[in-house]
């Protein structure tokens, strides 16, 4: 009895194994590496390039702002006005030029110049200068009295340079000569000047120096006045030529002695004044 070849399975034929192997990311393929390799060799597979990705930008969560109430915005207003104040104070100044000076240099400045002020119109003398106005008196000296009455009067009453210059009692060899000086009194102080002394000579002359003092006694001034004093010293003349005699005057340098501004009943001592005596007055020894 022949066979029926339509119930026959002679056609039905097992896949070719080593033609699915051959294809490219078959999964007989996969299966032989995970055999070969381990399951925990991944060198086939995909795997993510994170340089090329392109960033995501995640949207802002926005959020309308709360209605403030009357309160917060009385709070918020004052913290303004606060802040600006503060910011003024702290560029207050003075515009000079296109700079600004600041307000506290302005003060500083200001009390340093009333200060400095202060001091030279309460503690600095009158300007002192020497006139060119001169003379020489050969008047009789002593009168009645002797030479050592005489001595007597000008150690009371002058500022002596050196007593023992005094040694002849001949009248003619001694002279008075005076010298004009120029006071000016720009305080609001009135002034006392008891007299001058002799801070410097020619050491030429030093032995013809006797003393000196101002004529008429102590002087007085007024605030803001300008007065000229008479100064007088006396002199020892013996072997002193013309040329000499003019020498010794003009090569003496003159100080204030005692003088003080008065504020009300107390008297401030004050720096003395100096007086160079001019160059322009000429002494006659006659």
């Amino acid at each position: 009895m022949g066979r029926d070849k339509r119930n026959s399975m002679d056609s039905i034929k097992l896949p070719d194994k080593d033609s699915i192997n051959n294809l490219s990311g078959g999964y007989v393929n996969s299966r032989r590496v995970y055999k070969e390799r381990g399951v925990d060799d991944f060198t086939n597979a995909v795997r993510a390039d994170f340089d090329q990705a392109a960033p995501i930008k995640v949207p802002e969560r926005t959020e309308a702002p709360e209605p403030k109430d009357e309160f917060d915005q009385l709070i918020e207003k004052e913290k303004a006005k606060n802040s600006d104040e503060t910011k003024k104070k702290k560029i207050r100044g003075y515009k000079v030029g296109k700079k600004y000076i600041p307000a506290w240099l302005v003060r500083r400045i200001a009390i340093i110049v009333v200060s400095v002020l202060f001091v030279l119109i309460t503690f600095f003398p009158p300007i002192t200068m020497s006139t060119s106005e001169g003379y020489v008196s050969d008047a009789e000296i002593f009168g009645t009295q002797s030479i050592s009455q005489v001595k007597e009067s000008i150690l009371a009453n002058d500022y002596v340079y050196d007593i023992e210059n005094m040694s002849s009692e001949n009248p003619n060899n001694y002279r008075v000569c005076t010298v004009n000086v120029d006071l000016k009194n720009f305080s609001p102080y009135p002034v006392k000047l008891p007299g001058f002394s002799i801070v410097k000579c020619d050491p030429m002359y030093k032995d013809k120096i006797i003393s000196v003092r101002i004529a008429g006694g102590e002087v007085e001034m007024s605030p803001f006045s300008v007065k000229t004093v008479t100064v007088e010293v006396f002199m020892n003349v013996v072997d002193l030529t013309p040329e000499q005699f003019d020498d010794a005057m003009t090569s003496l340098v003159l100080r204030t002695n005692g003088l003080r501004k008065m504020i009300g009943p107390i008297a401030i001592p004050t720096m003395p004044g100096f007086v160079f005596v001019s160059d322009s007055l000429e002494y006659h020894l006659k």
